[in-house]
């Protein structure tokens, strides 16, 4: 094949990726795997293992539309105060009386940092989103 012929092929291999790539932007619920999270305590050396409130597998959701993130590690949900989308992430924030959190999720690949942080310490999870599954539509009922 010649090096004209290439570019077209190329450029169509390049559009297909695009299209394919999922945007996290907050359009869409969330489901957020934890992969690895820390617990710091100010008066630790070191960072401890996160666990997990209860026995849930350990999903973050994540739902910009209804403001609230609810986490495996704690009971209370997470209220979403700030959002911004630049080119690359998709950037959360929100506070409460006892703490502040802030979270970035990978636009594209859907990666997750988030930092919750209290008067105590401070804890970090790293997570894999995936877009949640479009809800079915209501049926409904005949007259």
């Amino acid at each position: 094949m010649q090096k004209p012929q290439l570019i077209p092929v190329i450029l169509g291999l390049l559009l297909a990726t695009a299209a394919g790539a999922e945007d996290f932007d907050g359009s869409r619920r969330m489901d957020c795997t934890a992969l690895k999270g820390h617990d710091c305590l100010a008066d630790m050396n070191q960072c401890s293992r996160l666990q997990p409130e209860g026995d849930s597998q350990p999903v973050l959701s994540v739902d910009v539309t209804a403001k609230q993130v609810k986490s495996p590690f704690r009971t209370a949900l997470l209220p979403i105060g700030n959002v911004t989308n630049n080119r690359e992430n998709l950037v959360l924030q929100g506070t409460d009386l006892q703490f502040a959190w802030s979270a970035m999720i990978h636009r594209t690949t859907g990666a997750m940092t988030i930092s919750i942080a209290d008067r105590k310490g401070a804890y970090v999870i790293f997570a894999q989103c995936q877009l949640a599954a479009a809800s079915a539509p209501a049926p409904t009922t005949p007259n």
